[in-house]
């Protein structure tokens, strides 16, 4: 949920100067963010060992590779938040003009980076998701719901913008959907204390 919460907070446009107009003028919501993202990145990259439990034993192989991907995304999305951190302080302390700001943004090292959290996270969340498909461990939903955010989410910058955190929604549904079948699987693994 945190990460809905983060993504539902930043601006649903790439446009440089309502970015710049989102960091002085609702701070409150940028922090909240930033810190959205930070706490998701270290709630989905402990919780993803959970996924174990909703694999089948001749694919938790390929289950794990998926997961240790998906751990780079999670982990990689502490990264984001640490550079919305930069760009608010770099806006309050400096007078950046648009283009110096869309000047950095171009930047090749700082995309490639982005580009690298952003493709792991989807890569990862693809081979769970079809996993947990082709297992049958999860209810059908969940798998779906994963394999949908991922179809949608490169494309959600061409949907109006009011559908624009659509993708964002099913994300948080589908790891909701997945978070309680790996409890329900896990406790029903473990012998009942005797009281």
């Amino acid at each position: 949920m945190l990460l809905v919460l983060g993504a539902l907070s930043l601006p649903p446009t790439t446009e440089v100067g309502q970015v710049i107009g989102v960091v002085d003028h609702q701070d409150a919501a940028w922090l909240m963010a930033t810190a959205s993202f930070f706490l998701a990145s270290v709630g989905l990259t402990m919780g993803l060992p959970a996924v174990l439990w909703l694999f089948p034993r001749r694919h938790q192989p390929v289950g794990l590779v998926g997961l240790w991907v998906w751990a780079i995304g999670t982990i990689g999305t502490a990264g984001f938040a640490a550079l919305l951190v930069m760009f608010r302080a770099v806006v309050h302390t400096v007078d950046l003009t648009p283009d110096q700001v869309e000047a950095l943004a171009r930047d090749p090292l700082l995309r490639l980076g982005l580009g690298a959290v952003a493709a792991t996270f989807y890569l990862g969340e693809l081979v769970v998701a079809l996993v947990l498909l082709r297992g049958r461990a999860a209810p059908p939903w969940v798998p779906v719901a994963l394999l949908l955010h991922v179809a949608i989410a490169p494309f959600d910058h061409l949907l109006p913008p009011h559908l624009q955190g659509a993708p964002t929604v099913v994300l948080g549904a589908g790891l909701v959907g997945l978070a309680v079948r790996a409890t329900e699987t896990w406790a029903g693994s473990r012998p009942l204390a005797r009281l």
